[in-house]
This record gives structure tokens, C-alpha cells and sequence, in this order.
């Protein structure tokens, strides 16, 4: 029995039980809820918009002023509260709009809902008002989800994302975003299987003592690293690229996001977690040739 063994195996176990969560991780309301890719906050969309201009003037309006025009309030009380709730926008404008505060994404579904006690105050925290259903190579939709609840809200048919601000950037980028997510899907799910894989072949390794099985635990060690490193390096440029390319269009528009640090450190953990089980047979392998030739030279002609 090869009580070295043990140093790799964990390590394996790690990474699979890791990547495992990085993949179900928000699969239903409230499990592990703030591991996730990246968060829209959505509280106080539209509340620095110009939206529209006038068909007399090329000079645009405010939002508060629009609010009063679509709802036949040309007297302007709409806009006079509009101003008087100016300093609590975020939960006034999402209730108004019919939206939910915040969006957030993970391997297999969106969650959303809204912060209490209020958007504005500091420590907020995120009530989960419902998710997506669970889909593997799960496409973050933000756009879809907010004009739907838009076309069901107070404003129905009177309202739409380009309205409020929510430009053709923004959508290209998610476009893109969900490109390389199924890429990073894949490359994680070949990684957690490998790993898997490789704590079922380590267990067979207590009891043989040949080379084969170090070999074979070593391949399936760098098969599940190389993916899952990929995997991680994957979504670290897009979570940084997508951040950035909607807080440079939408912060203006009060759209904000966010990136999810916790996952980011849970897959690399996992990655790192490979790497010492692929370190790991490596130095086992080496140990079983050294012993070999050892037995070889002590061995009577």
C-alpha cells in the first residue's frame, strides 16, 4: 500500500468538490448566492438618462421630464416627485420601472431580486426574488429579462431599454461575453471530470505499485489543470472585460457591474489544487523509478 498516494488524491478531491461548486454554485435561490460571475446592479437605471429629445428640440430631456410626458402629466407633478425622491432614486425608480435591483450570473442560471432594507444603503443586503432555470452552457440574457419585466411594469408600452439608456454597446459585449462562457463551460466540465477521474484511479494506486498507474494518474492530472486552467483564465478576462465595457456605457446611465471575486478565487483554487495533484505523481513517479533501479543494483546475479 502506497501511503504517498494520499498527497495527490486530496488534492484531487479538492479540485473536484471546487469545481463542482464553481458549476452549481446559484443553481437554486440562496446556495452559495454570492459566488457568482458578475452582477448587474439595475437600482437606479435610467435615473441620469436623457432619453429622448423633442421633435422641436435636439436638446434632450430628463428622464423625470419623460416620465411626465408619457403618462399625460404635462403640468409636471410627476417630475416634481421625481425630484423630491432624488435622494432615495434607486428603490423608487426600480419599483416604478416594474424591474428588479440586480442580476447575477452563474455557470447554469441568473438569479435576481432586490436589496434591503434599500439599494442606497451601505452593506445592502441581495434578496433572491426567483432564478432561471438550470441550463448547462447557461447564455446571460440581462437584456431579454429586463425588457420583459419592463413590458409587464407600471410602464408597459410606453417604456424600453433604449429609453432608459441601455445603448447597442452594452448588448454586443454580453453578446460576446456569452461566446466565450460556453468555451469556459466546456473547458470546466473536462476539467472536473478529469479530476474526478483522477480520484478514482488514486484510489487504485493504495494497492499497485507499478509505474502504469502513476502514468495514468499524471495524465489525467495535466488533463484536468490544462482545462481547468484555461478554463480560469478564460473567465477572468472576460469578467474583467465585460465590467469594464458596461461600467464605461452604462455607469452614466446608473447601470453598474460588478465582478464576482469569490468565484474567480474558487476556480483558481481549484486550478491550484490540480496543480499540486499533477506535482504530486510526478515526484511519485520519479520516487518509483529511483526505487526500481535501486531494487535492480542490490539485486544477486
Amino acid at each position: 500500500m502506497r501511503f504517498s498516494v494520499i498527497v495527490p488524491l486530496v488534492c484531487a478531491l479538492a479540485a473536484f468538490v471546487l469545481s463542482m461548486l464553481c458549476l452549481f454554485a446559484g443553481s437554486k435561490p440562496g446556495f452559495m448566492q454570492d459566488f457568482e460571475i458578475i452582477t448587474l446592479n439595475t437600482s437606479s437605471l435610467g435615473h441620469n438618462t436623457s432619453s429622448t429629445t423633442s421633435s422641436s428640440s435636439s436638446s434632450p430631456t430628463s428622464i423625470g421630464s419623460w416620465l411626465n410626458n408619457i403618462a399625460g402629466d404635462p403640468k409636471g407633478d410627476i417630475m416634481n416627485e421625481f425630484n423630491e425622491i432624488r435622494g432615495d432614486v434607486a428603490d423608487k425608480l426600480a419599483e416604478m420601472l416594474g424591474i428588479h435591483q440586480w442580476y447575477n450570473l452563474h455557470m447554469t442560471d441568473m438569479c435576481m431580486g432586490m436589496y434591503t432594507p434599500k439599494a442606497t444603503d451601505e452593506g445592502a443586503k441581495m434578496n433572491v426574488s426567483s432564478c432561471t432555470p438550470v441550463k448547462a452552457m447557461y447564455h446571460f440574457d440581462p437584456t431579454s429579462e429586463l425588457q420583459k419585466e419592463l413590458d409587464s411594469g407600471p410602464l408597459a408600452g410606453k417604456i424600453n431599454l433604449a429609453d432608459l439608456g441601455y445603448s447597442e454597446d452594452i448588448k454586443n459585449g454580453i453578446k460576446a461575453f456569452n461566446i466565450a462562457m460556453t468555451a469556459m463551460f466546456i473547458l470546466h466540465c473536462i476539467g472536473a471530470a478529469a479530476s474526478g477521474l483522477c480520484i478514482i484511479v488514486a484510489l487504485t494506486s493504495f494497492f499497485s505499485t507499478g509505474r502504469l498507474t502513476s502514468c495514468l494518474n499524471f495524465l489525467l492530472a495535466i488533463i484536468a489543470f490544462l482545462a481547468l486552467a484555461i478554463s480560469s483564465a478564460i473567465v477572468t478576462a472576460i469578467i474583467v472585460k465585460a465590467t469594464d465595457l458596461i461600467n464605461q456605457y452604462g455607469n452614466d446611465v446608473g447601470l453598474y457591474a460588478y465582478k464576482g471575486r469569490k468565484f474567480l478565487a474558487m476556480t483558481w483554487a481549484a486550478t491550484a489544487a490540480m496543480l499540486l495533484a499533477t506535482v504530486a505523481w510526478v515526484v511519485i513517479f520519479c520516487m518509483g523509478r529511483k526505487d526500481s533501479r535501486r531494487r535492480a543494483a542490490e539485486k544477486p546475479y
